[in-house]
C-alpha cells in the first residue's frame, strides 16, 4: 500500500489513497457500462477520472517530480488527450461553464434515438455525444474507455499498483 504525503489533511469517509480511489473508479466504470446513456453517471465518472489526478499528485511526488499540479497535468495530456475532455465536462458540470477549457468542445448532447436492440452506431440510437469545434463527433462511451485504460496502464506501469478490480 502506498504511503501518503505527510501533513496533508484529508476529508474523505473511506478512500484514503489513490489506489482506493482507483478501485472505486473501476467499479464505477463497470456500473456506467450497464447504463452508458445516463448523463448523471457520465458526469460523475468524468469528475472522478479527472480528480484522481489530484490524488496521484499529492501521494506520489517522488514519482512524478512536479512542483505544481498544472505541470503534472501537462505531462499527462500527451499520454491521454481524452483527459482534456474529462476536465471540461467535470468542470462544466460543477461550475456551469468552463473558464479555461482544455479540449475544443463545442457542445455535449444526449442524442435520443429510437429503441434498437442492435448495438451499432450505424443505427440511430441513444448516445452521449461530444461535438468538437472542428465538427467531429466523439462518443462519451469511447472517450471514457480511453481514460479508464490510460489509468489502468498508469497505475500498473508508473505507480506499480497491479491489483486492479
Amino acid at each position: 500500500m502506498p504511503n501518503h504525503t505527510p501533513n496533508k489533511l484529508m476529508y474523505t469517509f473511506e478512500d484514503k489513497n489513490s489506489e482506493a480511489k482507483f478501485k472505486d473508479l473501476l467499479n464505477q466504470y463497470e456500473d456506467f457500462k450497464k447504463d452508458d446513456t445516463s448523463s448523471a453517471k457520465a458526469t460523475e465518472i468524468c469528475t472522478n477520472t479527472w480528480h484522481i489526478i489530484d490524488w496521484i499528485f499529492n501521494e506520489f511526488p517522488n514519482i512524478h517530480l512536479m512542483n505544481s499540479i498544472g505541470d503534472f497535468r501537462d505531462t499527462l495530456y500527451p499520454l491521454c488527450p481524452s483527459l482534456k475532455i474529462m476536465h471540461d465536462i467535470a468542470n462544466g458540470s460543477k461550475h456551469s461553464k468552463v473558464s479555461r477549457p482544455k479540449a475544443s468542445i463545442k457542445k455535449t448532447n444526449k442524442h435520443i434515438g429510437p429503441y434498437s436492440n442492435v448495438y451499432s452506431r450505424v443505427y440511430d440510437q441513444t448516445l452521449l455525444e461530444i461535438e468538437m469545434e472542428d465538427g467531429t463527433t466523439l462518443y462519451f462511451v469511447d472517450e471514457i474507455e480511453l481514460v479508464i485504460n490510460f489509468w489502468k496502464d498508469y497505475f500498473r506501469d508508473i505507480l506499480n499498483i497491479n491489483d486492479q478490480a
